[in-house]
């Protein structure tokens, strides 16, 4: 959007083609601000988080723990070597 403000801002042809009151001392846009050198300040508040949000967890339930084997181990993908080229 800026690269098309700025070539707006060289443009005036252009930019009235875009807005037909550009000639209009109180016509406000992009453009307008990039001449008057008004980009510097932002277009809206930061946002500020003052304390995060908490989510309940409910600590009453019990899980059972499972031992599972290794799935390397079980498929063998490193018990061969690659084959021989001939």
């Amino acid at each position: 959007m800026l690269q098309w403000a700025t070539v707006l801002a060289v443009c005036p042809s252009l930019h009235e083609l875009i807005h037909h009151d550009a000639d209009d001392e109180h016509h406000d846009c992009a453009v307008t601000m990039l001449l008057a050198g008004q980009l510097d300040q932002p277009a809206i508040d930061p946002i500020v988080i003052t304390k995060p949000a908490l989510v309940p967890v409910p600590l009453d339930q019990t899980y059972e723990s499972r031992s599972f084997g290794s799935f390397f181990l079980s498929c063998r993908l490193l018990e061969h070597a690659p084959p021989l080229g001939n």
